[in-house]
C-alpha cells in the first residue's frame, strides 16, 4: 500500500515537492535553526499523535530514532501530547460543564 506522501506524489506532484521543500526549510536552512532539529521530531511526533494520525505519528518517530533520539524522549513527548489533549477537551467541555452549574446564561 502506498504511503500518503507517495499518494500526495502522483496525483498532486508540486503540492508534494512544496512540502518536502517546507520540510527542508525547517530542518536543514541556517535561518530556522532556533529550535534543535530532535526537538523539532518531538514536536511532530507529540503533533501527529494529537491530531491523531497513526500514519504520521509512526513516520516521526522512525525519523527520530534515526536521528538518535532515545525510546525515553520519545514516550514523553507523546505522554506531554495525552496531557495536551487532555487539557484541550477540559477547556472544550468547560462551557457545557458551566451550564450544568449554572454559572453560563
Amino acid at each position: 500500500m502506498k504511503t500518503p506522501m507517495e499518494l500526495l506524489k502522483e496525483f498532486a506532484p508540486e503540492f508534494a515537492q512544496n512540502q518536502m521543500d517546507e520540510r527542508a526549510l525547517l530542518f536543514e536552512h541556517p535561518n530556522y535553526q532556533a529550535i534543535p532539529g530532535k526537538y523539532k521530531l518531538l514536536i511532530g511526533i507529540a503533533a501527529a499523535a494529537i491530531a491523531g494520525s497513526d500514519t504520521c505519528t509512526q513516520m516521526w518517530v522512525t525519523m527520530a530514532k534515526g536521528q538518535g533520539v532515545t525510546n525515553a524522549e520519545i514516550v514523553e513527548a507523546i505522554m506531554v501530547a495525552r496531557y495536551m489533549k487532555q487539557a484541550t477537551v477540559n477547556d472544550t467541555v468547560a462551557g457545557a460543564l458551566a451550564k450544568l452549574s449554572g454559572d453560563a446564561p
